[in-house]
């Protein structure tokens, strides 16, 4: 017997009676977390979740609200508290917002539960603490470090007919210590993400998190200047994300993105190519459909510099006479919105080597930023001014680590100016995916 399929049905039958479309999102899942200090356990957290948020559509507009109670008295006080949520917002639009109807999506198979001891678990979390520690005498502490085990699941019915599920697991992990030496005290950090328990390599984690902290003690200031720049694979997912609203349809109908009117126009650089990829296992936001059920697709933005298409739901694809992408996004407590799968910048032939010996004379290879995305990106214009840290090299010899410097541009005009691109992909556990990129010039202001 399927009592949430049974209920469901029921306030189908009632939203019929009243005119409307109906729409039912079900998500939650289990989590653990572990985290030690000082060999001793200090955090230790399972939860589970499933929360049920229903959308009622009433021609141009839509009605929500949310329940963590699946019986069907809740369920159907929910209904009606989203369909006065409809009514009170009502458009005088003629406009009406479809609803997906059921179509057929290619199945993931991500789900695959493991019976792992509480012990070793728990080993992994200590490890993480207890590996960079022993590792070099300048690790001083471990401030953040632990392990997670996740399962989520999300589930979609309407009133066409749609009822389908996605369920995945996975393992994430990470040590960030803090080295010293002398006066000057730095912080790295290194992480996992995996799919099955035997894939993760404490030892490795350990090693590279050390190193991501060590390689920057005795860094020197920058010299103001403009310097041709390459950003590390770890570091180019921070512009990605300075372009996600701009790629959104709701955001170019709004007059918000700066990309409005330049589908079919070149405004990036030959060598970069993005898209949107659902499927691929290498990034985090891996889904069979979107949050209105449509079937998920790779979806090409950029395509050697050129702006190919934004992403859409059902709505706006309509309302801007646009293809249809399957990027609705929504949680059960939100509205209906559009948002990314994976976001892929296709690989060049470079090595990181070539890229960094690319020009002769001094490269600065930024491989941190060290301030907030919001604090450093102005939305409205594309300007961006972020705290980093790196390395210079001249004539691509490594001449030691940089800090205490701003480097400042536009987002756009760094797409324009990117001149070759790596050959190679950080660690899977991002939504965001890229290799190196060499940018012909960005200014710093340092010492």
């Amino acid at each position: 017997m399927d009592a949430i399929k049974d209920n469901f049905q029921k306030i189908v039958t009632q939203a019929k009676q009243d005119g409307v479309k109906v729409e039912m999102l079900i998500s939650g899942g289990e989590s653990l977390e572990l985290g030690f200090q000082k060999n001793t356990l200090k955090d230790f957290e399972s939860t589970q979740t499933q929360m049920a948020g229903l959308r009622v559509v009433k021609g141009a507009s839509q009605g929500y609200a949310y329940t963590e109670n699946l019986s069907l008295e809740a369920l159907s006080r929910t209904y009606i508290e989203a369909l006065n949520n409809a009514k009170t917002v009502q458009s005088t639009e003629s406009f009406e917002i479809p609803m997906m109807k059921p179509q057929v999506f290619k199945a993931l198979n991500l789900f695959n539960p493991e019976e792992i001891d509480m012990e070793k678990k728990m080993e992994v979390a200590r490890d993480l603490e207890a590996k960079c520690l022993a590792l070099d005498a300048r690790v001083q502490t471990v401030p953040y470090s632990g392990f997670s085990q996740g399962s989520s699941f999300s589930r979609i019915l309407n009133s066409e007919g749609i009822d389908q599920e996605f369920k995945q697991n996975y393992y994430t992990g990470s040590a960030a210590p803090l080295v010293k030496e002398g006066e000057i005290s730095k912080m790295g950090g290194e992480g996992f993400f995996v799919r099955s328990f035997s894939e993760i390599n404490v030892d490795e984690v350990a090693r590279e998190g050390v190193n991501n902290a060590i390689k920057y003690l005795g860094a020197s200031k920058l010299k103001t200047g403009n310097y041709p720049v390459v950003l590390d694979r770890k570091v180019f997912p921070t512009v990605l994300a300075m372009l996600l609203s701009y790629l959104s349809a709701k955001e170019v109908h709004e007059n918000k993105s700066l990309l409005k009117g330049k589908i079919g126009q070149k405004v990036a650089s030959d060598k970069f190519t993005l898209i949107d990829d659902p499927f691929e296992l290498h990034g985090s936001a891996v889904r069979p459909f979107d949050a209105e059920g449509a079937p998920s697709q790779k979806t090409v933005l950029f395509e050697n510099g050129v702006l190919k298409n934004f992403l859409t739901n059902l709505e706006y694809a309509k309302r801007m006479n646009l293809p249809h992408t399957a990027h609705a996004a929504r949680g059960p407590s939100s509205p209906m919105g559009i948002g990314p799968t994976n976001l892929v910048v296709a690989k060049g032939g470079k090595t990181q080597a070539q890229l960094l010996g690319q020009f002769p004379g001094q490269t600065v290879h930024i491989t941190k930023f060290t301030g907030g995305l919001h604090a450093g990106f102005k939305d409205s214009t594309g300007d961006l001014s972020m705290p980093a840290e790196g390395f210079l090299y001249e004539n691509g010899k490594c001449l030691g680590p940089v800090d205490q410097f701003v480097v400042s541009g536009n987002v756009l005009d760094v797409l324009r100016d990117i001149i070759e691109v790596g050959d190679t992909y950080s660690k899977p556990g991002r939504s965001l995916i890229a290799p190196d990129v060499l940018i012909k010039s960005m200014s710093f202001a340092g010492g």
